[in-house]
């Protein structure tokens, strides 16, 4: 019986219906477009990528026990932001992630 009791949490944080609430990403959600925008290029920069001028940053959807944030920048350099729910970000570059076999980019037009 206690087997069966020590699975639930995994089996809850697996199904998609029980995902862990981010609140980073939903407070980010309800933030102006420009505010999204100056967000997402600090965690570009902390990063150490490059975005000297930011374009459009779009929500991708939920990766995992993440939330996938898309950012445009000059110059060609587009990069996908991953949330974790205790505010942590990961930057990658979106031309890197089918070899990381992370999601792809679905960049705003």
């Amino acid at each position: 019986m206690k087997i069966a009791f020590a699975l639930i949490p995994a089996l809850l944080a697996a199904s998609p219906a029980f995902a862990l609430k981010n609140d980073f990403s939903d407070q980010l959600k309800k933030l102006p477009p420009l505010q999204q925008r100056a967000v997402m290029r600090r965690a570009v920069l902390d990063d150490a990528q490059y975005c000297r001028r930011i374009g459009p940053v779009a929500y991708q959807g939920p990766y995992k026990n993440l939330e996938m944030w898309t950012v445009q920048c000059d110059k060609g350099a587009a990069y996908a932001a991953f949330i974790g729910i205790d505010g942590s970000v990961q930057v990658r570059p979106c031309k890197d992630l089918a070899g990381l076999k992370l999601p792809t980019c679905r960049l705003p037009k």
